[in-house]
């Protein structure tokens, strides 16, 4: 069951306004030191289960660790996250960034996810996050400035951006165009499986490993511009990394495939970057190898973390025990779950 979508946002010197449907919350707090933007979202959600979507922007000086704290109002758990170190406490939970995510410029943003669990009949999203102890609540902290007499003469507070009236668009229907292996046909099986509509769905890309999209000429580039024709060059290309232990991966490679998309997509394109699945200790994939999911994630994450590429990790993918057909390829159980997760990235 998909939640409906709201967004509610309180700013300091306006009363709080609420637009749209159920789902998404944003809470703006701002000063001349510290302030804070969060945006709260459950992608997708089914029983016993849902996925929930952080953004974090900073609004206040330059940060370069932080911990955001919450609590949930009808029992939710957290049972795993990404992107995030992620512990709860009762009904507080806490999370701290990775090593490649603590850095924050002001008006810089980064994205976290989780699964959770709930209970089935109520699921509220949380309306009391904390940034690093600055509560994100729409007051303002301002500073004092030098004095020339008994009075302190006060600072003006660093403005803000507004926040914005409306959600920002996610994409309609098949805008969203996908390069990748049999393990991203799985994705998109899952994917349209639960109700997405935004990614195409699968079109057979089979063993098409990265090899197979660094010629940009090459057969694999020739079925994704048969869909391009189709439904329009893509105004966001998902790419996942896919390897075959035999032929590995280099991050030029990597760059390649990169390059490859922004040609074969909508100009100004939105690039995402991610691995193969992740698997629960002890399975490994006959086709990448032991360790070669974690290496096509650890390069996806070194793209993002290369500002020359201007492309979005969100998160690794994860196949559970008992979600594997071949040790491999994801089963029916196995599709759903990276439906879910698929869902809970991109909506």
């Amino acid at each position: 069951m998909r939640l409906s979508r709201f967004r509610l946002f309180v700013a300091a010197t306006v009363p709080l306004a609420v637009a749209a449907t159920v789902g998404v919350v944003s809470m703006t707090a701002a000063s001349a030191a510290a302030g804070c933007q969060i945006t709260y979202s459950v992608g997708s959600q089914w029983p016993g289960g849902f996925t929930g979507n952080v953004t974090v922007t900073n609004l206040g000086d330059p940060l370069s660790s932080w911990t955001l704290t919450w609590s949930f109002a009808s029992g939710q758990q957290v049972t795993q996250a990404w992107s995030s170190t992620v512990s709860q406490s009762g009904a507080q939970v806490t999370a701290r960034n990775v090593s490649w995510n603590g850095n924050l410029a002001t008006n810089g943003s980064t994205s976290f996810g989780f699964n959770g669990s709930w209970n089935n009949s109520s699921n509220p999203a949380p309306t009391n996050f904390t940034l690093n102890g600055t509560a994100c609540n729409g007051t303002t902290q301002p500073t004092t400035g030098p004095t020339t007499g008994p009075n302190p003469t006060p600072t003006t507070p660093r403005p803000t951006t507004p926040p914005p009236t409306t959600p920002p668009a996610t994409g309609g229907p098949n805008t969203m165009g996908f390069i990748g292996c049999s393990m991203a046909e799985n994705v998109s099986q899952g994917y349209r499986a639960v109700g997405g509509q935004r990614m195409w769905g699968p079109y057979g890309t089979g063993g098409a490993v990265v090899q197979s999209w660094t010629n940009t000429n090459s057969a694999s580039w020739q079925s994704f511009d048969r869909q391009a024709a189709q439904y329009g060059r893509p105004a966001t290309v998902w790419i996942q990394i896919c390897i075959f232990a035999q032929n590995g991966v280099t991050y030029n490679e990597v760059r390649q495939l990169i390059t490859n998309a922004r040609q074969h997509a909508a100009p100004g394109a939105n690039i995402i970057i991610s691995g193969q699945p992740l698997y629960d200790a002890g399975q490994t994939c006959f086709l990448a190898g032991s360790g070669g999911p974690e290496l096509t994630d650890s390069m996806a994450r070194q793209a993002a973390a290369d500002a020359s590429q201007n492309v979005t990790y969100p998160g690794v993918f994860r196949l559970r025990s008992g979600e594997v057909s071949d040790g491999c390829h994801a089963n029916t159980a196995g599709q759903q779950s990276l439906g879910h997760q698929a869902m809970g990235y991109w909506g």
